[in-house]
């Protein structure tokens, strides 16, 4: 693992941070200690609200219509092997938005992710009127252990006859993923170097060599790598996401790239976003209070947003989406709960609906 020191100065994180309490959350990044610290309760009602801009209405034009195109038609879809940062930059209307950041590199284009399960990836293709690439194929039945094929491997044998009788249903096998709530304001609140030097440390702390620890530096060393290629993914939209974020607009677009990036590798029908209206809201708080912003302002910067988050899609079989089906109502019941909470706290600012 190459040894990676932090080569931001000091007094980038003292500028970055100014105004903000508390000093754990500073020594060690923790996102519930910074929030803990700094958050007030906000019990008011959206009556402040401005309405959308022109700009906001115009980007959500596009969105809605090119879903019903897509609807009507079908959706682009890769037939390569997705990544974080060797996808190009994807734009809905580059001059009109002002958080960057899209699942792919075209609009509602759905990724092909054969990591989870070779075959249930090709099958998502051949539904959707692709062909799958059989270079790729051979690479991911022959040289690569997917994790469909690694959780199928661990499987008892009773496990193997329920599952072929069908008297245990939801199991990992052909889903192979789970809730996944990742903490993506950490990268706002201490950016990558930051949290790459955490990655360091830890991986020096093991001193011990053993199966366990072996494992472990390993499963360090990716998320170090990972975090490397959020780095690049920024870098693609012209976001410098190695510092922390310095304003509430900056915050929301270290959030949302950090959001891509694991949308453009991870299949997610429960990829969540975690903690991040009230630490959006800290933010927004803070350059109120300094002038940085204005209401009006930060309402356009938490629209385009939102927008964004409306536009990722993840590839689905027939069959799953059948599956699916009746739980919809529960899904969509879920995000309405989500969206309530963002209301109540971050999306205050919001106007678009």
């Amino acid at each position: 693992m190459v040894v990676k020191t932090v080569v931001e100065a000091q007094d980038i994180f003292d500028k970055a941070w100014e105004g903000f309490k508390g000093v754990d959350w500073k020594e060690k990044a923790s996102v519930s200690r910074f929030v803990q610290a700094n958050y007030t309760p906000y019990d008011g009602d959206e009556s402040f609200l401005a309405g959308p801009t022109e700009r906001s209405l115009h980007i959500k034009k596009i969105v809605e219509e090119t879903k019903a195109h897509y609807e009507e038609t079908r959706f682009p879809m890769d037939t390569r092997p997705t990544s974080i940062a060797d996808i190009p930059a994807g734009f809905i209307d580059k001059e009109n938005e002002v958080i960057f950041g899209i699942q792919n590199d075209e609009l509602f284009k759905l990724n092909f992710m054969p990591k989870g399960g070779i075959r249930m990836a090709e099958t998502t293709l051949k539904e959707n009127g692709y062909e799958p690439d059989p270079a790729v194929h051979e690479i991911f039945t022959k040289y690569v252990t997917t994790v469909n094929d690694g959780i199928f491997r661990a499987y008892t044998s009773n496990i193997r006859r329920a599952r072929h009788a069908h008297t245990v249903t939801g199991l990992p096998d052909a889903y192979s993923r789970g809730r996944i709530i990742g903490v993506y304001a950490r990268l706002a609140l201490y950016g990558a170097d930051y949290l790459m030097q955490e990655k360091v440390n830890d991986w020096n702390s093991i001193e011990e060599i053993d199966e366990e620890t072996i494992r472990l530096r390993e499963e360090i060393n990716l998320q170090y790598q990972a975090l490397q290629q959020v780095v690049r993914l920024g870098d693609l939209y012209g976001v410098d996401v190695r510092k922390p974020a310095m304003n509430v607009k900056e915050a929301i677009q270290w959030v949302n790239i950090a959001f891509m990036a694991v949308c453009r590798v991870i299949n997610g029908a429960a990829t969540s976003l975690g903690r991040v209206p009230i630490v959006l809201d800290i933010y927004a708080e803070r350059d109120l209070a300094r002038g940085t912003f204005t209401e009006s302002e930060i309402q356009e910067f938490v629209d385009d947003f939102v927008m964004k988050l409306r536009t990722v899609k993840f590839a689905r079989t027939k069959l799953m989406t059948n599956c699916t089906q009746v739980t919809q109502l529960s899904s969509q019941l879920l995000w309405l709960v989500w969206v309530t909470t963002v209301v109540t706290v971050l999306l205050r600012w919001t106007t678009v609906s």
